[in-house]
């Protein structure tokens, strides 16, 4: 597992949680513990130990709290400075300028357990979308969509599917927030970053829109797990959830 660096998306303001803290979104508290310590656990438990960390708001609170991690781990910060206009797009391409090689992606504002990540990283597929159970209605989760070849084509956050869609593709699940890249896919996303990026009206949006762009040419697997033990954290209602999964259970 040592080749991976660790890539996790930590810039962002977290609006919709913003009355219960202050701080970066990532250092929210789950069971008397910072998200940021349940990602490095995970981490450290599966060997990785290359990480970049994409900070912005108030990054010298996010970057100070991590020095403790810096005698198990080789930490290295990308920033997106304008985070507030520069959507996480912006976040993933900075992120991938300090990535040389095999990485995984990281929402930091996810918690899940560790066997979650064994067992994706057993899985010898170079390239995968990490998928959990869900519901093709579920407006909020994040779709992913499979084509006729069982390679995800497309996601789709935060919306319905269409009839059209539905026709066309085969619904495997709710993407988790984590995903596995070979050091040629990161070398073509960088590029398409770079491309997307390009244009002004892209500057806000988020990183799944440029890899819809990606994944028509790109083939991704997915690893689907049917461990339950994930939440994407973005409401008061998302937090109260992980705690309760993750109370007095081992890591």
């Amino acid at each position: 597992m040592a080749q991976y660096t660790a890539l996790i998306l930590a810039a962002g303001y977290g609006s919709r949680i913003a009355d219960i803290t202050e701080n970066p979104k990532s250092l929210l508290m789950v069971n008397g513990k910072p998200l940021m310590d349940w990602h490095f656990e995970a981490w450290k438990s599966v060997g990785i130990r290359n990480v970049v960390v994409v900070t912005g708001y108030k990054r010298d609170v996010l970057e100070s709290y991590l020095e403790k991690f810096k005698s198990d781990f080789d930490i290295h910060f990308a920033v997106n400075e304008d985070f507030r206009v520069k959507g996480n797009t912006y976040s993933f391409y900075y992120g991938l300028e300090k990535t040389h090689g095999d990485f995984l992606l990281f929402d930091a504002d996810l918690i899940y357990d560790t066997a979650i990540l064994k067992r994706f990283l057993e899985d010898k597929s170079p390239n995968q979308i990490l998928v959990g159970e869900s519901s093709i209605d579920d407006i909020e989760c994040a779709k992913a969509m499979l084509d006729k070849d069982g390679f995800v084509r497309m996601t789709i956050d935060k919306r319905a599917v269409t009839e059209e869609e539905r026709t066309r593709f085969t619904f495997a699940g709710e993407a988790v927030g984590i995903l596995k890249f070979s050091k040629n896919y990161r070398d073509d996303m960088l590029a398409a970053c770079k491309s997307f990026l390009a244009e002004e009206k892209n500057i806000s949006k988020n990183w799944e829109h440029v890899m819809n762009e990606f994944l028509l040419n790109h083939d991704m697997n997915i690893h689907r797990t049917i461990n339950n033990r994930w939440v994407e954290i973005d409401n008061k209602e998302d937090l109260e959830k992980a705690k309760g999964l993750f109370e007095g259970m081992p890591r």
